[in-house]
């Protein structure tokens, strides 16, 4: 049944050919992250600030969380096919809503009975993130016009980037002065929106043509070899910011609202430049010398972030860094496509997410690790992990050898 969408009047934002069901997804992007970046500096902060958990804590909290990812990814298929493309990838905005809206009431600030009572929203929260994931990059392959691929990558994370610049700061506010309650209730809205987008919009459905045990055999095949090497660099650093930098800045900053500045002053320089980089992606293709050069300057930057502990300083490494990540990010990105549409789509789209899921979760174990073996020696740990990721960060260029 073909549904007109909410969101059809929208077509004049955008200056390119884009189909109306990439415009759904870039608004669905927008308000899903608008949410997400609300949200993820306050969280470790109130566990920390307000809830009294100390830093291993926080670490085994968001590794309960990650664990029940791995243990739903390989399941998502089956979810996909019955209900489609767009409506997969909206299931995860209420679910996610949901999450967040009952969090404030069932983490309490005893970490063991916390973990019990969030168990079962972990497992709903997984399921639904797992689903969207797959399905997103099953999407941007059949939908991202050749011609122009740079250029859409580059529009879908500019809609992206600028949720960074203001939801972090706004997120800083509310956590502030109203508390960290009223920030989930402001992110639980942003993402029934981003769902609400997607609800009613005609969708695709596709064919299964594997079981769970035949993804888990194909995933270690020859030809995701690369993609293993450039995922695990590019995800161990990403595990690095989603949990590391956050507590790193909350010991630093000591400060929700300067926290929020910082990241927001440095996301909005770096989306300045990205639409010209896509552009440029457009006209001259992608080249293994920008990942090569990008993952070396990622190296250096990330270097220099675990031994800078000035705040000032702190924001210009930050600033360099999402600069240098965004260039090395739209080239990913399209290499990517790339080894999704040479064939078998849908299953390279969910062995990638398996490869994903299963290094966040091994990543955050090893933070979890060091911070319960060297309690006392904080700022060592946190120049070892960054040292570590710098180093991850070469991995990245592996991704041009996906050629199978």
């Amino acid at each position: 049944m073909i549904t007109k969408s909410i969101n059809s009047g929208f077509h004049h934002l955008f200056r390119f050919h884009v189909d109306r069901s990439l415009l759904e997804i870039t608004l669905f992007q927008f308000f899903c992250n608008l949410g997400t970046n609300l949200i993820a500096l306050s969280l470790p902060f109130y566990l920390y600030q307000n809830l009294e958990y100390q830093v291993w804590q926080i670490c085994v909290f968001f590794l309960a969380w990650q664990t029940a990812f791995v243990l739903i990814i390989p399941f998502v298929g089956t979810f996909i096919e019955r209900f489609g493309l767009k409506h997969s990838m909206g299931f995860q905005s209420f679910a996610t809503a949901l999450f967040w809206i009952v969090l404030p009431f069932l983490v309490q600030g005893e970490l063991w009975m916390d973990l019990l009572r969030m168990a079962p929203f972990f497992l709903l929260r997984a399921s639904a993130v797992g689903v969207s994931e797959v399905s997103y990059d099953i999407f941007l392959t059949h939908h991202m016009d050749d011609a122009s691929r740079g250029k859409t990558i580059a529009w879908i994370q500019i809609a992206i980037m600028a949720t960074v610049i203001m939801a972090p700061f706004l997120g800083g506010l509310i956590t502030y002065f109203i508390g960290f309650e009223w920030t989930a209730v402001v992110a639980f809205v942003a993402f029934l929106i981003s769902g609400i987008v997607l609800l009613f919009t005609p969708d695709e459905k596709f064919h299964v043509p594997y079981t769970p045990k035949e993804l888990l055999r194909d995933t270690f095949k020859r030809d995701s070899r690369s993609v293993f090497v450039a995922e695990g660099g590019r995800v161990f650093f990403d595990a690095i910011l989603w949990l590391v930098w956050p507590i790193f800045l909350i010991l630093i900053l000591k400060n929700i609202v300067t926290m929020g500045i910082l990241v927001g002053i440095s996301s909005g320089i770096s989306m300045m430049l990205i639409y010209c980089i896509g552009r440029r992606i457009d006209q001259g293709g992608v080249s293994e010398k920008t990942l090569r050069f990008g993952s070396y300057r990622s190296t250096v930057l990330n270097f220099l972030r675990g031994i800078l502990w000035d705040p000032f300083l702190l924001a210009i490494v930050d600033v360099l860094h999402k600069i240098n990540f965004d260039t090395l990010k739209v080239s990913y990105d399209v290499q990517m496509q790339r080894w999704l549409r040479r064939r078998n789509t849908f299953e390279r789209a969910h062995i990638r997410w398996m490869i994903v899921e299963n290094i966040y979760m091994l990543a955050v174990a090893f933070f979890t690790i060091l911070f319960i073996l060297f309690q006392e020696s904080t700022q060592i740990i946190f120049i070892i992990i960054f040292c570590v990721g710098s180093l991850a960060n070469l991995g990245i260029q592996a991704i041009s050898n996906s050629r199978e």
